[in-house]
């Protein structure tokens, strides 16, 4: 009887074991469980918080990207054209008006020397040397008006550059280096070296001067001028009509003809590295346009003669 009593008690005292460890298993399962679900939520929400960065940093950059691209649609690419075509009517603006005081310098300055010449023949000494400090303190105005301009001409010069592709300058300077050597007397002109109607004009070969005569693409310019050119390969013939003049002008020949009327022109159209070049004073002639010619800095203005300044130096 005691002897069964004590097995029973055994049994209860194991099972009782045997649920207990049962049940802290389940617990800590539950307990795993949940803190597996917890840090597949945190590394979740890890992941969300990471893609949601990356995605606005890739956002971000897209718009960057879109801003700075100047061929883009969202209207920046405009914005951008305004404020190039602004800053260079203002320098131009400004290089007129400088130009302008120059000029008017300089003639004073022709004057008070051609003054101080006859003092000295005179031999009006005192008088001689006080003019002689006028005409210093001029020349350091011409000097200073001069480096202004220069200043803007080179400001000018970065926004043409900026039209061009590298490949595209780098055709240009083969250009260049290829008139040279095909003609040993003429001097090229850089890039942004002609302005027509206050508008830079972007050359793919460029003008040159040449025996005291400067030469320029005829397409180039006349188009600029709204002028219409078609080529004629079999008789090598090109036709420049604008408003009611008509122009045709053939390669190496003197004649040329304006409205059905032959005209001998000192310097025939020629050709040069896939061009046809013409004298720029028989467009300006022609066309009723004024062409002023800045030899200090090797630049040419062309403007239609019903909106022209009076120019500071006629160019050739």
């Amino acid at each position: 009887m005691k002897k069964g009593f004590s097995l029973l008690v055994v049994f209860t005292v194991i099972f009782s074991l045997t649920v207990i460890s049962a049940a802290a298993g389940n617990v800590n399962k539950n307990s795993n469980t949940r803190q597996t679900t917890a840090d597949e939520t945190t590394a979740n929400s890890q992941t969300t918080e990471t893609t949601t960065t990356t995605q606005t940093k890739a956002a971000d950059s897209k718009d960057k990207a879109t801003k700075d691209d100047p061929t883009s649609s969202n209207g920046k690419s405009e914005n951008t054209a305004d404020i190039k075509k602004q800053f260079k009517a203002e320098l131009n603006a400004q290089k007129k008006e400088l130009q302008q005081e120059k000029v008017a310098c300089t003639q004073q300055r022709e004057d008070l020397e051609a003054q101080h010449e006859a003092l000295v023949a005179a031999g009006k000494t005192e008088e001689a040397a006080a003019l002689k400090v006028k005409l210093d303190a001029l020349n350091t105005q011409i000097a200073g008006v001069q480096a202004q301009i220069k200043e803007i001409v080179n400001q000018r010069y970065m926004v043409v550059k900026a039209m061009y592709s590298d490949k595209e300058l780098a055709q240009f300077k083969s250009a260049a280096d290829l008139i040279a050597q095909m003609n040993q007397d003429a001097a090229t002109l850089d890039v942004g070296s002609v302005m027509v109607n206050n508008n830079l004009i972007k050359f793919d070969t460029p003008p040159y001067i040449k025996g005291g005569r400067t030469m320029i693409p005829v397409r180039a310019i006349t188009e600029s001028l709204g002028a219409d050119v078609t080529w004629d390969q079999t008789t090598k013939t090109a036709t420049i009509t604008k408003d009611n003049t008509v122009v045709k002008l053939t390669l190496n020949s003197p004649t040329v003809t304006v409205n059905g009327e032959p005209i001998t022109i000192s310097d025939p159209a020629e050709f040069a590295c896939g061009r046809t070049y013409v004298p720029l004073r028989f467009l300006a002639e022609t066309f009723h346009c004024d062409v002023s010619w800045d030899g200090d800095n090797e630049l040419i203005d062309i403007t239609d003669s019903g909106n022209a300044e009076a120019p500071a130096q006629e160019a050739n």
